[in-house]
């Protein structure tokens, strides 16, 4: 009797368990579905500079760009370059200066914005915007010398300026 109790009491206790769908009302969900295409652009830097004691113009052209979000921009920044700790200096090799002449020289940047990008051996240039693009055009920056005073003439001072270039959030 006891056995049967219990049976009947767990039969019980399963049909409360058991969902019971009584009154079932609709519902609608709207979906919308909006898909954006990544920018694609192309950005074109000059390979090599000269730059003489006035210093030189730089041309970089951003063309076909599409997709670009309002709001958005392609940025042009000084990722590193081939001195030590990132400075913007030019070098020339050890045997090929006199003595009394400087092996380093320390350039600026302006960029296309006006702000003067320069290092002073305690900074960095990296992640300094050199020149943006909003669609398809063609920016400039300058590129100077700091002095050249003693510098040996005839003589080649070298270096490289890498770029990162990248779709950020306008200012």
């Amino acid at each position: 009797m006891k056995k049967k109790g219990l049976a009947v009491l767990l039969a019980a206790v399963s049909c409360l368990a058991v969902p019971v769908t009584a009154m079932a009302e609709e519902a609608e969900q709207t979906i919308t579905v909006n898909l954006t295409a990544d920018p694609t652009y192309t950005v074109t830097i000059p390979s090599s500079v000269s730059m003489d004691q006035n210093g030189t113009a730089v041309d970089v052209v951003a063309e076909d760009v599409e997709n670009l979000q309002e709001g958005q921009k392609i940025s042009v920044t000084i990722a590193g370059t081939s001195y030590y700790r990132n400075q913007l200096v030019v070098e020339a090799d050890r045997e090929d200066v006199s003595a009394g002449k400087v092996r380093q020289l320390r350039y600026q940047i302006i960029s296309d914005d006006g702000e003067l990008i320069e290092t002073t051996g305690q900074d960095t240039a990296v992640g300094k915007e050199v020149v943006s693009f909003s669609g398809n055009e063609t920016r400039q920056y300058q590129i100077k010398p700091l002095s050249t005073e003693f510098l040996e003439r005839g003589v080649d001072y070298k270096g490289s300026i890498t770029f990162g270039i990248a779709v950020v959030d306008a200012e």
